[in-house]
């Protein structure tokens, strides 16, 4: 099922081939995001990425795109539904339309965050045949799909489960699959916005959540050299299709998954 500019159809078949092949070749802006119980997690920080973006795109953003007429069009999806019990990945694609904006938004059901199974043994490497710019326009998913497309690739041959990509100051800026997190006794450390990060709602979220909940934990949002992913206790990393991800092994460095799997969990029965 699909909501193509507020109309619901059952295929792609009944959306105009034009708006399907403006899609495919011109630059559009995406939000992935995540509904569980008929609820959407994070919306107002994934509303607030969105104008954002739009914004930084150049998108002239009509007067009627409010918080509660995205998010009407977004439950269109599922309100047919009378149970509104399953847990469901949506994507939104926005593309400009001379004043205005098309969308179209799409579903997948998926297991809710609360049942997904981290993966046991997750290995993952520095990704070093390109590095992200460490300046605020790197925070758009768009801006460095290239990379990630690369990486991934990257680690598919090397047969790893993920990357991390360094920025132009040879810091860490985030995994190909998500937001990186490093334990290192009571202190949890993760990359900043300046570091060249996308500010996913998920990790946005997670890190208020962290700051305003947590009294025992202190969170340090900075620029993270290499080295400390060896020094760590623990490493995770974080995103809306995968939830929260104990790394086991970096290099020859092995990890337990105990303190940042056991805060993530804390923080995703809080949301029910």
């Amino acid at each position: 099922m699909f909501n193509s500019n507020g109309k619901l159809v059952s295929s792609l078949n009944e959306i105009s081939s034009d708006f399907i092949t403006q899609l495919h070749t011109q630059l559009t802006v995406s939000e992935i995001l995540r509904i569980e119980n008929g609820n959407i997690l994070f919306w107002e920080y994934h509303y607030f990425r969105i104008i954002a973006g739009l914004r930084r795109h150049r998108f002239e953003i009509p007067m009627n795109f409010t918080m509660e007429y995205l998010e009407t069009e977004i439950s269109k999806l599922f309100s047919h539904d009378q149970t509104n019990q399953d847990s469901i990945l949506l994507r939104i694609q926005f593309l400009a339309n001379e004043n205005s904006i098309d969308f179209l938004i799409s579903s997948n059901k998926v297991l809710g965050l609360d049942k997904i199974e981290p993966t046991k043994n997750y290995n993952l490497d520095l990704f070093k045949e390109a590095s992200i710019q460490a300046v605020r326009l790197s925070n758009l998913s768009t801006t460095n799909a290239t990379i990630f497309t690369i990486g991934k690739r990257y680690a598919e041959e090397n047969g790893l489960d993920d990357c991390v990509l360094l920025n132009d100051q040879k810091n860490l800026t985030e995994t190909l699959q998500g937001s990186l997190y490093l334990l290192q006794k009571d202190t949890i450390l993760t990359p900043s916005l300046e570091c060249g990060c996308q500010d996913f709602a998920l990790r946005s979220a997670f890190n208020d959540w962290i700051e305003k909940e947590q009294k025992t934990i202190e969170l340090f949002k900075q620029a993270i050299n290499p080295f400390e992913l060896q020094k760590s206790e623990e490493l995770m990393v974080l995103s809306i299709e995968r939830g929260g991800q104990s790394v086991s092994q970096y290099r020859k460095t092995n990890y337990r998954s105990f303190k940042l799997q056991q805060l993530f969990a804390k923080f995703v029965r809080e949301l029910y």
